[in-house]
């Protein structure tokens, strides 16, 4: 199985995701920052990874603009699943869905996460 990647700045946010999805038997990696997505893409194929959990609102690059270098700029093909604490517009999910596949609110519970993993794992 193709490996999860988890893009969060919050430290503890990033454990928990983690260690749910490994409990879950889902291998993963973690990138700390947008920036850091980016370059965990482009050293890998195209893909590589089985999805994308991102966080919007990070340091040196936000999630948006992550997501969008991975899917137009690298050709990433992994689902991309925007998490945020923000709750998205018709407008911003619009602006966004060329890479964005999928929302996911924080506080979010761990059957909201595993439902969606599960929904575009299988897929």
């Amino acid at each position: 199985m193709s490996p999860i990647l988890v893009v969060e700045d919050n430290e503890i946010n990033a454990e928990i995701i983690v260690t749910l999805l490994e409990s879950l038997g889902y291998p993963n990696e973690l990138a700390s920052d947008g920036l850091e997505s980016v370059e965990k893409c482009a050293a890998r194929s195209r893909d590589y990874y089985s999805l994308i959990l991102m966080d919007i609102h990070m340091p040196r690059m936000n999630g948006y603009d992550a997501a969008r270098k991975i899917k137009q700029e690298l050709g990433g093909t992994a689902p991309i699943i925007a998490q945020t604490a923000t709750h998205a517009t018709p407008e911003s999910i619009e602006t966004h869905s060329a890479y964005i596949t999928d929302y996911l609110f924080k506080p979010f519970r761990p059957d909201q996460l595993l439902a969606l993993v599960q929904r575009y794992i299988s897929a």
